[in-house]
């Protein structure tokens, strides 16, 4: 499915497709999880992943064990927010020349899909953006009758995977008239949206969860609840407030193992929508122009300006001003920062082929931004002696809203 279109599914269109994935009830259950972050290798689409040609990220994760034998019901996280991908499992090494060889998949898993595995075997996990290149977090579950082992291993709260007996006590709330365990008080990380998916409906309990701001009240469920999930969904928390998670099946007094996914936000990082004009406004009539190639992971950054000090006699100029200085770099980004080197082109004469301009590297440049709006420009220009930090901040903020869409979705699923 395009996670890029929102859809509504029905609980019931839900329901009928997961019990089409049946497997047995999961005693382990485990995140696997990675980014896309534009330096990722790209292959043709891979078997299982959507029917329109393009060239897609993927990301190798290997090995991949498990400790007992048996069926794993595997499930993409994030299939209905941020990063959708094709799972695809390999007994031994991938190759992208010939993407069959070795597959244990019969075809890439979209959503959901049961897979035997076998203890003591490495396996490999390759992931691809399905249809479309995104870059983001991804998370793909295992649940099965043993421990899966990996590098990419997520360390996620506890408190998100357990069980019901059906003998909890009953709260009749957003879930309807069932049984219920609550945890708590608990504080996330940074304040933001976080994202839900209910992975054991894939395979056990259907079940929801409901967050506080206080414990739970039974005779009044809606008295201080922030959020209601069942499925997917998002749910807006602030940092340095206490939380309870209320766990429920969903209207059902029977109890079962439950498992969901409960990630952060997603890292700010650089992305198209950060391209434009950026100033100091203590520094005026000079300023940055950016672009930002997301899909390559390059940002590339002008620096107009001026010289350390004003020439000396009023040396006259043709053009402009003789105090004019202009600075560039292109490179690498990481995150929502960039380390680069300053070019300085010399030799040229105005809209003229000759004589040809000529670059030589002197001194860094280091960009790093709080986010679609802020941040701030780190220099030593090297041989000219001279060094300090400039805050930026856009000309004009046409391009705000691109960028905090391009971020939008969940990071890697960990603490909280």
């Amino acid at each position: 499915m395009n996670s890029q279109v929102q859809v509504r599914v029905s609980r019931s269109i839900l329901v009928l497709f997961f019990l089409t994935c049946s497997a047995p009830l999961a005693a382990v259950d485990r995140v696997l999880a990675g980014e896309f972050d534009g330096s990722e290798a790209t292959t043709a689409n891979l078997p299982g992943n959507c029917s329109r040609p393009a060239q897609l990220g993927y990301r190798v994760v290997s090995p991949v064990q498990v400790s007992s034998s048996g069926s794993y019901s595997v499930t993409d996280a994030f299939n209905f927010h941020g990063v959708d991908v094709t799972a695809l499992i390999y007994q031994g090494p991938f190759n992208p020349a010939s993407p069959q060889t070795n597959l244990v998949t019969p075809a890439g898993i979209d959503l959901s899909a049961d897979v035997n595995l076998q203890s003591g075997v490495d396996y490999t996990l390759v992931v691809q953006q399905w249809c479309e290149v995104r870059e983001g977090a991804w998370a793909v579950t295992f649940s099965g009758p043993g421990s899966v082992t990996s590098a990419n291993v997520a360390n996620v709260p506890a408190f998100t995977m357990g069980s019901l007996t059906g003998n909890e006590p009953l709260l009749n709330g957003d879930c309807g008239n069932a049984p219920y365990k609550q945890t708590g008080p608990l504080r996330v990380a940074r304040s933001g949206v976080y994202y839900y998916t209910d992975i054991s409906i894939t395979h056990a309990l259907d079940m929801c969860v409901q967050i506080y701001t206080a414990p739970v009240n039974t005779a009044n469920p809606a008295a201080n609840r922030v959020a209601s999930l069942d499925d997917f969904g998002q749910a807006s928390l602030q940092a340095n407030t206490d939380y309870w998670f209320v766990i429920q099946p969903f209207d059902q007094v029977a109890g079962g193992d439950y498992f969901f996914v409960f990630a952060p936000p997603a890292e700010f990082r650089m992305n198209a929508g950060m391209a434009g004009s950026w100033f100091n406004p203590a520094t005026a009539g000079q300023g940055f122009f950016l672009d930002v190639f997301e899909k390559i992971n390059q940002v590339f950054l002008a620096w107009f300006s001026y010289d350390l000090s004003r020439p000396a006699g009023n040396v006259p100029a043709e053009i402009g001003d003789p105090g004019h200085r202009w600075l560039t770099a292109f490179g690498p980004f990481s995150g929502a920062a960039a380390d680069l080197s300053i070019e300085w082109t010399t030799g040229g004469v105005f809209d003229a082929a000759s004589p040809v301009p000529t670059q030589s590297v002197d001194g860094t440049i280091n960009i790093d931004f709080d986010d679609c709006t802020s941040g701030r420009v780190t220099y030593d220009l090297g041989t000219a002696n001279a060094s300090g930090v400039v805050p930026i901040q856009r000309i004009a903020n046409d391009n705000v809203g691109l960028c905090e869409a391009l971020i939008d979705g969940p990071g890697q699923p960990g603490p909280l």
